[in-house]
């Protein structure tokens, strides 16, 4: 996996896409692995309207990558091991996701902790690559979520 997440001398479109697939996979183990556990815990209520889809395949995930770069920045001023960095902004985008329903933040954590990698492996090329490929990666995650949301109404 880390190697996967080092790798930013393939395309980007490559890179965004083996990622995506990776963070889904384990998002939605995670979802069902909760499930099985806690089969009668609060999950978050989405009203999926235009406005729930633009916000959450668009707006949100173009601002959360915007407040994730002085997150790492922080972080980074404590340690400089990427996967330290990882962990502990997974923890925090876990934390903040916990907020309105508890064992959310546990479902993010795995993509927060890809996104904070890919971010720090594309941040030594180009910030703004960095910027685009977790804002897509995370896109493309939330855009999976709407979709398997719309087919459970």
């Amino acid at each position: 996996m880390l190697k996967l997440l080092a790798d930013t001398k393939q395309p980007l479109s490559v890179y965004i896409f083996k990622v995506s697939v990776l963070a889904v996979s384990i998002g939605l183990s995670v979802a069902l692995l909760i499930n099985f556990i806690f089969p009668n815990a609060e999950s978050p209520d989405f009203e999926l309207g235009i406005i729930f889809i633009i916000g959450a395949v668009i707006f949100g995930p173009i601002t959360e990558s915007l407040l994730m770069i002085p997150i790492i920045y922080l972080i980074r001023k404590m340690t400089s091991n990427i996967i330290y960095t990882s962990l502990i902004s997974a923890l925090v985008w876990g934390g903040l996701h916990s907020l309105q329903v508890p064992l959310w933040g546990v479902g993010v954590f795995a993509l927060f902790f890809l996104l904070s990698m890919a971010y720090q492996y594309w941040d030594n090329h180009s910030r703004k690559y960095a910027l685009f490929v977790v804002t897509a990666i995370h896109a493309l995650n939330n855009a999976t979520v709407v979709i398997i949301s719309a087919f459970e109404s």
